[in-house]
């Protein structure tokens, strides 16, 4: 039996997708070895990620010339 751990997931959310979306996530899950929640945990992550990499490049090629606002936000993302 596999326990997940669950302690740091409060947020639920409810998704409905169409027969495309729905085949693409379960495959997908298949292929990786996990739950379609956990692949969907995947893309959020990976989406996350990608978008904290393109505000940080988009602040550092202002060279540093940004409004004090824009530099506080980077450094406080939520």
């Amino acid at each position: 039996m596999i326990f997940l751990y669950t302690k740091d997931k409060v947020a639920r959310i409810t998704l409905r997708l169409n027969e495309a979306q729905f085949k693409f996530v379960k495959s997908n899950a298949d292929i990786l070895g996990v739950s379609p929640s956990e692949f969907l945990r995947m893309v959020v992550n990976a989406t996350m990620s990608t978008s904290e990499s393109l505000l940080k490049q988009a602040i550092t090629t202002q060279g540093g010339n940004g409004r004090e606002n824009d530099k506080a936000y980077f450094d406080h993302l939520v």
